[in-house]
């Protein structure tokens, strides 16, 4: 079997006893250690700006800085004992010292688990997205429309669920809120934003979806003659029902250019669903839709 050099002296971990209060480890000591708890409790405490927050607590068993040790990674809160206990410090020469002794074969499951954990970590803290802007417009799609929402909450859940940095969630709430999307209310903490229309948001999506693929969309490809035709067809009540034939004839009567062609194209948009006996009846949903995408071109593609 291929070890370590066995002559090397092993440095044994520190077992001590400490009282409530006492700071385990600091972020500016430099220094890289195991701490693992066997009694009591202790709690990670984050000092950013000046204010004093709990992160997380361990209880007997729990133990941190392993990655700080094996990867030489920083670990950026302080480990403070919030009762009387007992912790054991594994300090980075009694890691040395072991890891010395140990097969070959084993230093390579110890590397490969480290790796695991640091891309674990690291996904973690990673945006789960690259268009922040059309994540965050997919997400304001789903609230409920003209409903206020407090500005630092909406902000607080969306970085929660994408891992989206706030400073940057807030300044693409202000992007919607140009674009007349959102509509921002009030100063400080009292802030709030509620959805002006979610059906906007959801055509922004669809359109940002569009624009990543390299691909046009077709609201935006309409012709002169299609958007007529699309205007007049939602003058037209929803019950309206006739076969092909007869909705060609309708929009010739109305003088607007229509073909087999045409009709073809917009029963591919979508403006109108099949009924019995070949009929069809004007598709509501989707003629408000394009109407919608039409009337606000300019928010939509953003040149306001």
């Amino acid at each position: 079997m291929i070890t370590g050099d066995s002559r090397q002296q092993v440095i044994p971990p520190t077992r001590s006893r400490v009282k409530a209060g006492f700071v385990v480890y600091s972020p500016d000591s430099g220094e890289r250690n195991i701490v693992i708890l066997d009694e009591g409790e202790l709690a990670a405490i984050d000092r950013n700006n000046g204010i004093k927050t709990t992160v997380f607590k361990m209880h007997p068993g729990d133990l941190v800085g392993v990655a700080a040790l094996l990867e030489h990674e920083n670990f950026r809160y302080a480990i403070e004992a919030t009762e009387d206990s007992t912790i054991t410090v594994v300090t980075e020469e009694c890691m040395e010292s072991e890891l010395k002794t140990l097969p070959v074969w084993m230093l390579a499951v110890i590397r490969s688990l480290s790796s695991k954990t640091r891309k674990l970590k690291d996904a973690l803290h990673h945006t789960r997205c690259e268009n922040t802007l059309k994540s965050l417009a997919e997400y304001c799609s789903h609230l409920e429309a003209k409903k206020k929402y407090p500005l630092k909450d909406l902000i607080h859940e969306f970085h929660w669920l994408t891992r989206i940095p706030s400073s940057v969630v807030n300044e693409e709430i202000k992007a919607l809120a140009r674009r007349k999307f959102l509509v921002q209310e009030g100063t400080g903490e009292d802030t709030t934003v509620y959805v002006v229309n979610t059906l906007l948001l959801q055509i922004f999506v669809d359109y940002q979806n569009a624009t990543e693929h390299g691909v046009n969309w077709e609201p935006f490809t309409l012709s002169l003659a299609q958007k007529r035709l699309l205007v007049k067809i939602s003058s037209v009540d929803q019950s309206t029902s006739m076969d092909a034939p007869a909705w060609i004839a309708f929009f010739k009567e109305a003088k607007l250019q229509i073909d087999v062609t045409e009709w073809i194209r917009m029963q591919q948009f979508g403006w109108f669903k099949p009924g019995r006996g070949n009929t069809f009846s004007p598709n509501t949903d989707k003629i408000k839709y394009y109407l919608a995408a039409l009337r606000y071109e300019t928010n939509i593609r953003g040149v306001l």
